[in-house]
């Protein structure tokens, strides 16, 4: 389903971009600050299976690279026609896109790499990004109305709701 409204004098930028970028380098700070700290702490592994954890790392990010792209494909309409997108990845993710990054492909970085830190990281992004998106889905209340608030309630922000997936 896609509903049109009129977005006159939104910042082009913004309406492309989002939260992304602010988000983004938000998350590559704490990263580096993950890095320092696990290098000079050293948490115990997250499991001995160095293989499994790191196949598992490679098909979360593989996952979430494919979310992304598939994100980024079905959403072009909305930036041309000012409409709202909840078909492809939307039908089951607000944010199919930063749930790609924070879903995905950042926790399968942890995987990975087989550090605490790592984890910690993860979770410390997914609570941040609740908090950024929060200013976002504003916007699209106000761009939407009820029609938004509608399709928030059948969707999850960073994961989906399992409903969606036999509908």
């Amino acid at each position: 389903m896609i509903i049109n409204r009129n977005v006159s004098g939104q910042n082009r930028l913004k309406k492309i971009f989002g939260i992304g970028p602010m988000g983004a380098i938000i998350s590559l700070f704490l990263l580096a600050i993950f890095v320092w700290a696990d290098s000079m702490i050293k948490l115990y592994i997250v499991a001995d299976y160095t293989g499994l954890m790191k196949t598992m790392g490679i098909l979360l990010g593989i996952l979430g690279l494919g979310l992304h792209v598939w994100s980024f494909s079905t959403l072009r309409n909305w930036w041309v026609d000012n409409q709202l997108c909840t078909r492809g990845p939307f039908k089951f993710f607000r944010h199919p896109m930063y749930a790609a990054w924070i879903t995905f492909i950042c926790p399968g970085l942890a995987l990975y790499l087989n550090s605490w830190f790592y984890l910690f990281w993860v979770l410390l992004l997914h609570l941040l990004w609740h908090k950024l998106v929060k200013k976002e889905e504003l916007i699209m209340i106000n761009m939407f109305g009820n029609i938004y608030k509608d399709y928030a309630m059948r969707t999850g922000r960073f994961f989906p709701k399992m409903r969606n997936f036999f509908s």
